[in-house]
């Protein structure tokens, strides 16, 4: 049970680090924003920057954050819940319906998105997709590879979130280390 214990930390800590090393195009993102309003607002752009280019790299770094981070959220419980079934419940009835809700439901789902995304990508590549506007960014097999790899760190963080949840309901004394998850979960205001 200590071996499940660490490869959910593990993953855990390389969530944690891919969200790290992409927060920062957060800043990246505002400075876009702000010089595609301004430049539109006051009539000037850069060579090769007009305004569809910079609205696209916009989403293009919406993408990335979102992508990069899903896994993480997940690891941290900032997903969305329906926390009126399980707010008044023992940590031990919470795990038991998180490992149900993550073998049903979470994981089947995510990774057959994830699965059938790799498709998508590789046709992406194939056909030399880029942007539908003649002046916009080129190769958008990339953000889609990455948004596709995002949804591979969720399934990851799925899948490390069920390994504390078996270490918790079945490890014994190993599992008092594993509740540090099922615990972050939101109680109810």
């Amino acid at each position: 049970m200590g071996g499940l214990l660490a490869v959910a930390e593990v993953i855990e800590s390389v969530l944690r680090r891919i969200a790290g090393w992409t927060g920062w195009l957060m800043i990246v993102l505002m400075v876009v924003i702000c010089f595609d309003v301004l430049s539109r607002k006051m009539g000037f752009q850069l060579p090769g920057m007009g305004s569809t280019r910079l609205q696209e790299l916009e989403w293009h770094l919406h993408t990335v954050l979102f992508s990069m981070w899903l896994g993480y959220c997940y690891i941290l419980n900032a997903h969305p819940r329906v926390d009126t079934v399980t707010a008044h419940r023992s940590l031990r009835t919470r795990a038991w319906i998180e490992l149900v809700g993550c073998l049903l439901f979470a994981l089947p789902y995510a990774g057959i998105v994830a699965w059938y995304g790799v498709g998508f990508v590789a046709t992406s590549f194939a056909n030399g997709e880029g942007s539908e506007a003649v002046i916009g960014i080129p190769q958008r097999w990339v953000i889609k590879f990455l948004f596709v790899l995002g949804l591979w760190l969720l399934v990851a963080a799925i899948v490390s979130t069920l390994l504390r949840v078996i270490v918790f309901l079945f490890g014994g004394p190993v599992g008092e280390r594993a509740h540090m998850n099922i615990e972050r979960v939101p109680d109810p205001v």
